[in-house]
């Protein structure tokens, strides 16, 4: 595998920091929701990629 595969995109650096300065503004509940929502969002994500890999469709 390529090292440069883990690598973030200057697009994806740049939404971090937007990112970054908008929770700033936030209360921790409001980042901890979001927080949630994103892990939740990644799990099943990676249950689709799984499904597809094993159905060999990927």
């Amino acid at each position: 595998m390529d090292a440069n595969t883990f690598e973030l995109s200057l697009e994806q650096q740049f939404q971090l920091q937007c990112l970054q300065q908008e929770f700033q503004d936030l209360e921790r509940e409001q980042v901890i929701d979001y927080l949630i929502d994103t892990m939740q969002q990644i799990m099943a994500r990676d249950n689709l990629i799984r499904d597809l890999m094993k159905n060999d469709l990927f």
